[in-house]
């Protein structure tokens, strides 16, 4: 019996799973919106404007959604999961998103890093 439950063991810790595929969903916002980030920034985000998604909250009335490393929570009534066709311009309209953010914050740290310097 010893024998038989380690070949089954070993048996489905050798197996290749086909349930293993890294999914990432995306969402649109159907409205602007002005969210306020996990880093403590404030943004207008732009109807249209898309965004991985990171989880579901309260019930699926809300969205997490993820820009850069930073984190921002939406009513689901004010976005929409994108489709699979429509996931490669989703991805394409959130790298452009997400440039804008990088140029922002990069902006906002040399103002005060040249600001702390000038004192």
């Amino acid at each position: 019996m010893k024998a038989l439950l380690a070949i089954l063991l070993l048996a489905l810790c050798t197996a290749q799973s086909g349930a293993a595929e890294h999914v990432v969903l995306y969402a649109r916002l159907l409205e602007d919106v002005t969210a306020d980030l996990t880093d403590g920034s404030r943004w207008a985000m732009e109807k249209g404007d898309c965004f991985p998604v990171v989880a579901y909250k309260e019930g699926r009335t809300k969205l997490i959604l993820r820009l850069a490393g930073t984190n921002f929570v939406v009513a689901s009534e004010h976005a929409a999961v994108v489709n699979e066709k429509e996931t490669p311009a989703a991805i394409k309209r959130y790298r452009g998103t997400l440039q804008v953010y990088i140029e922002g914050f990069s902006a906002r740290w040399k103002a005060k890093a040249e600001a702390g310097a000038k004192q």
